[in-house]
């Protein structure tokens, strides 16, 4: 920020930075929601003939992981670059302040204003106990500061000289440093291949070390597939055996039926047979004594014994295809238990891994065997893309390169902090700073208030800040109050418990939206609730909403110093969990307190 400001390195994670608070929330409206009202609250500060402009600037990692750099002159004009890896130079984006937020909104990944106010940022003027009816919208003007004498303006403008002797080189080393780093991105795409390939064969390895227990059961078996296909053919040699049983026993089960031939002299055709020709033997000889033609009648005996002899015949064949049926009953009964004992022999294997595995069908043995070779397929098949991988020259080059401008960038890190040593205003801002000086010194005269102590701090809306707040969060997070609430419930309850030392246990809501304190064992309104435990409550609940908000992607979030009033222990204890929420994301914290310094991540 210039002409009366510094600038700051901000990094993932919990950043806490030493700044006006009130400032550093304007500056971060302005830029990452920029609009032509920006100039209300940081009018154009003067200086010099002409006056020298309020300007600042912005760089940031979009979502696309490009670089981009907005500066803005308040009042004036505004530009939004973005960095070019092959030109190793910033190109023009946009200069429409409306376009410039689309973009910031879209491919930079900033929250919209809204989300931004309820969900991602805690200052001290949200607190109900600061919020007790309407703000004006402006302060009065501060009252002009007095000129510098002759000497003091030689003196300051021989610093300045000094320090913009130092932005020249800091520009030249940020100029450095950003093409290093944008090479260090396009070298880190270039390995996140075998990254993503690593991962691949890790997930690969992990689906196969799954199988490892049935690939244990099958080894056992030796050649599993050849033992899968004799112990079909056996089935097969089995399923047809037990055919030819089934219609060998139902062949015996019909004979059994019928049952055994009766006895001999039961027989009607041989009784017939035999009666009929001992009757015509009996009227032959009889007819033979009388001298009669029935002496003929004795011929026909003849065929009558034939006929007899040969239903005789029949009955003996028909009993010793009866007695065959006892013997045919035990050979079938033999053949199968010996069909069956050599299937067990020959399928004991296969069936024991069915049993040991839980399976019933050697369609899933079989599918388990095929998952296992293509498990085993598929490690190799990522094996050899891994080693395609290591052996491509460019990856070994990337690897090499990305050393070198990973040494390159900490040398100049370094050599920035040598040579800089903390941070400095660009190089515009200190020239134009010097020229303002130096018409000071050559036309002496009143000076005009500083642009930032006349910024005024913006208007106050009128209604309890804790249903603004349950609101605005319901907005963004969808749904209602109360639910807005419970989601957050449990984090904000803790937060609370340890901020009063568990003088207030708990955060609870009504389906209307009324917020409860628990505290003694009771629900108390938050809106009978002192003040200062109005403030403990708002403080608990936003740091709930921004967790959420941080979670669900990468976003930044903005704090001020709304926690002089907490002990020391209770501050250190917010200061861990604004680490803790700023893990997925960022949270620039405006504070010089060195309990929170302390547990930062970054300072500034």
């Amino acid at each position: 920020m210039a002409p009366t400001g510094g600038r700051a390195t901000l990094r993932p994670g919990y950043n806490v930075v030493t700044a006006d608070g009130a400032v550093l929330r304007r500056l971060l409206d302005a830029l990452l929601f920029p609009s032509a009202r920006d100039a209300e609250p940081l009018p154009r500060a003067p200086g010099g003939p002409a006056g020298a402009p309020m300007r600042a600037g912005l760089t940031l990692v979009g979502d696309d992981r490009i670089t981009y750099r907005l500066v803005r002159e308040f009042g004036g004009t505004a530009q939004l670059h973005r960095f070019d890896a092959e030109k190793r130079a910033f190109a023009l984006v946009a200069q429409d302040l409306d376009e410039i937020a689309g973009v910031l909104q879209t491919a930079g990944g900033a929250p919209g204003p809204e989300r931004f106010s309820a969900l991602l940022s805690l200052s001290a003027a949200d607190l109900p106990s600061r919020q007790g009816g309407t703000v004006p919208t402006s302060a009065p003007a501060a009252a002009p500061r007095q000129a510098l004498t002759a000497p003091q303006l030689r003196k300051k403008i021989a610093d300045l000289t000094g320090e913009l002797a130092k932005a020249k080189v800091s520009e030249k080393l940020q100029a450095r440093q950003d093409a290093l780093q944008a090479q260090a991105f396009k070298l880190e795409e270039t390995l996140k291949a075998g990254a993503r390939l690593k991962e691949g064969m890790e997930r690969a390895g992990a689906e196969r070390a799954s199988l490892d227990p049935v690939a244990a059961i099958l080894g056992r078996l030796g050649d599993p597939e050849a033992k899968l296909a004799a112990f079909e053919k056996a089935a097969s040699r089995r399923e047809e055996a037990l055919a030819r049983v089934n219609a060998e026993r139902g062949g015996i089960q019909g004979a059994e039926e019928r049952g055994a031939p009766p006895p001999l002299w039961k027989e009607r055709d041989f009784l017939a047979g035999a009666g009929a020709a001992l009757a015509a033997l009996a009227l032959g000889i009889a007819g033979a004594a009388g001298g009669g033609v029935m002496r003929y009648l004795a011929l026909l005996a003849i065929p009558a014994f034939g006929w007899a002899t040969w239903s005789g015949l029949g009955w003996v064949a028909r009993l010793e295809a009866w007695e065959k049926v006892a013997r045919r009953r035990r050979v079938v009964d033999d053949w199968e238990r010996k069909m069956l004992d050599q299937f067990d022999k020959d399928a004991g294997e296969i069936q024991g891994a069915m049993k040991e595995l839980g399976l019933d069908k050697i369609q899933d043995l079989r599918d388990l065997a095929g998952r296992i070779a293509d498990g085993d397929h598929v490690v190799a098949e990522w094996r050899r893309r891994i080693a395609d991988w290591q052996a491509d020259p460019q990856v070994a080059d990337a690897r090499a390169r990305k050393a070198k401008v990973e040494k390159e960038l900490q040398e100049v890190e370094a050599k920035l902090q040598a040579e800089v040593g903390g941070f400095v205003r660009d190089v515009r801002s200190i020239e134009t700073e010097i020229h303002r000086l130096e018409g000071e010194l050559a036309n002496p005269g009143p000076i005009a208030p500083s642009a930032l102590a006349a910024a005024s701090a913006p208007a106050r809306a009128v209604g309890d800040p804790l249903k603004r707040l349950l609101d605005g969060a319901a907005a963004e997070l969808g749904g209602s109050p109360a639910a807005a609430v419970r989601s957050v419930q449990q984090k904000a309850s803790q937060a609370l418990t340890g901020i009063t030392f568990q003088r207030i246990t708990g955060v609870a809501v009504d389906d209307r939206g009324n917020v409860q304190a628990l505290t003694g064992g009771r629900l108390v309104a938050a809106g009978t609730l002192p003040p200062a435990d109005r403030d403990l409550l708002f403080i608990a609940l936003k740091l709930g909403f921004m967790e959420v908000a941080l979670a669900s992607g990468k976003a930044v979030a903005y704090v001020d110093d709304c926690f002089g009033g907490l002990s020391d222990g209770a501050r250190r204890l917010v200061a861990r969990l604004l680490k803790q929420l700023a893990r997925p994301g960022q949270i620039v914290h405006a504070s010089s307190d060195a309990a929170f310094r302390e547990a930062a991540d970054h300072s500034a």
